[in-house]
């Protein structure tokens, strides 16, 4: 079998070394990941403060029923999905890259459609965050004002923010692909 087969665990090194060069290592000697001590203060801290745990969670005061943490944690995972975090770390894509001309310059924004900055993600992922959370106060929180020429004013100026932060996707997009955005219309509605 050749080195690929093995996976980088001391076990499968030992096993590919005596394989190829017939020397036997003897055992290997791995300590546990944690002490028995230490699992032994864990469990009783457990023990000890479950009695509080259990009583927080029949009132219903514990982190996971929190409803303001759950709307922070889908807002995170939004970001991090439309931002492409899978892609920059699948693809182990830097951050930013270093001007050679003039190392103390950073671009974030790499033109071509080969390859995804970390940075560029999280800017593009940025703004269709604003264009969500925009979205998501005016049909839950604007619709309920009293005030209907606040309700307008707001809306407006959400829609104007989020059709300048679509704008601004749509013109990174065209900038890195070469590639304009226009509309198909069918022919007959000409």
């Amino acid at each position: 079998m050749d080195a690929s087969g093995f996976s980088m665990g001391a076990d499968s090194m030992k096993e590919f070394v005596e394989m190829n060069s017939n020397v036997n290592l003897g055992p290997i000697h791995a300590p546990p990941v944690i002490p028995k001590k230490m699992m032994m203060i864990i469990g009783a801290g457990f023990l000890i403060w479950s009695p509080f745990l259990v009583k927080k969670f029949v009132i219903g005061n514990t982190l996971l029923q929190n409803k303001y943490i759950w709307m922070v944690a889908s807002i995170l995972v939004y970001f991090f999905s439309v931002s492409g975090t899978m892609y920059t770390i699948i693809r182990k894509a830097p951050l930013f890259l270093i001007d050679r001309n003039d190392p103390g310059k950073y671009h974030i924004f790499y033109q071509g459609s080969g390859m995804q900055l970390g940075a560029e993600g999280f800017a593009v992922g940025f703004l269709y965050t604003i264009v969500g959370l925009l979205l998501a106060l005016m049909t839950h929180i604007l619709v309920h004002l009293k005030n209907r020429g606040t309700q307008s004013l707001l809306m407006a100026l959400g829609l104007f923010v989020s059709f300048w932060a679509v704008k601004r996707v749509i013109y990174l997009n065209n900038w890195k692909t070469g590639y304009g955005v226009h509309a198909y219309w069918p022919s007959g509605w000409m």
